[in-house]
């Protein structure tokens, strides 16, 4: 058990080293942060907290922020956020752009470590988790620590991609056929898992296993309220010509609007309730 706990610490510091540095954010941001993509994000959102029905004022955490575009959605919903990430360097640039949106009032920043938070036991009543599990090798431990600090009957919020989706098979299976796969790719209980290792650390992407991530939520006490697609296909990502951008852009909204299947989604969103404690 302690080599086990040794090679997942190990691992996570290699991630941690690699996320540490501002060249992958900064692709993130190109990648994700285009105006198609922020449109997404509002309806979202939309959907989301109007899904909570939360009280105006609520206290969000947002549990890997980044550059704090979640935070600040909450915030112009009416919700308070302590928005946390490990990354210095993203933290900086986080602030500013809270700053930049004057919302700093609602947004408290500061650095933490999913697998170690700082908070004490049952802080939270929501908590906010997107795209994050899927870069954490220990992904037990951070499960953990997002049950510790969640009060119970308190709501986490994660999205995730999904490794049974239709754009993730066939990307899976084309690249196989083609021998194109450039991560070292490992297929574990949690998901498929894609490292990406370098002299300045390591890249995990997990493609989850969402029935195995909601067994593993529920062993910690939780309930699944809601799980539901998020964007179809990430595709766009991967095209430059733009009409065929707008294409995938059209494609993901109809699909979160009026269909919402998640099981042949690339992300999926899940709403989770922490059970309260027996008296």
């Amino acid at each position: 058990m302690g080599a086990i706990m040794d090679m997942n610490d190990s691992k996570s510091k290699k991630v941690e080293r690699f996320l540490a540095k501002p060249d992958i954010h900064e692709k993130w941001e190109h990648d994700y942060r285009t105006t198609e993509a922020q449109n997404f994000y509002e309806e979202a959102f939309d959907y989301i907290t109007h899904f909570l029905s939360a009280p105006k004022d609520s206290i969000f955490l947002d549990a890997g922020c980044g550059t704090c575009a979640h935070s600040i959605r909450l915030a112009k919903r009416g919700f308070l956020v302590q928005a946390v990430d490990f990354s210095e360097n993203i933290l900086e640039k986080a602030k500013a752009n809270v700053r930049a949106k004057a919302v700093e009032t609602r947004i408290i920043i500061q650095r933490e470590d999913i697998l170690s938070f700082s908070f004490k036991d049952e802080t939270f009543d929501y908590v906010l988790c997107w795209g994050v599990l899927m870069h954490i090798p220990d992904l037990e431990k951070a499960i953990s620590e997002l049950t510790r600090i969640l009060k119970p009957g308190g709501t986490l919020v994660i999205s995730e991609a999904n490794m049974y989706s239709l754009q993730a098979i066939i990307l899976r299976n084309l690249k196989r056929f083609l021998g194109k796969e450039k991560a070292e790719v490992k297929k574990t209980p949690a998901g498929i898992e894609y490292w990406i290792i370098s002299s300045s650390g390591a890249l995990l992407t997990r493609e989850a296993n969402i029935r195995w991530l909601n067994d593993r939520f529920r062993n910690n006490g939780f309930s699944v309220r809601k799980r539901v697609a998020g964007q179809l296909t990430e595709l766009y990502t991967r095209v430059s010509f733009r009409p065929l951008k707008k294409l995938i852009h059209g494609l993901n909204k109809y699909w979160f609007k009026y269909i919402k299947i998640p099981h042949p989604a690339f992300g999926n969103i899940v709403i989770l309730e922490k059970g309260r404690k027996l008296r």
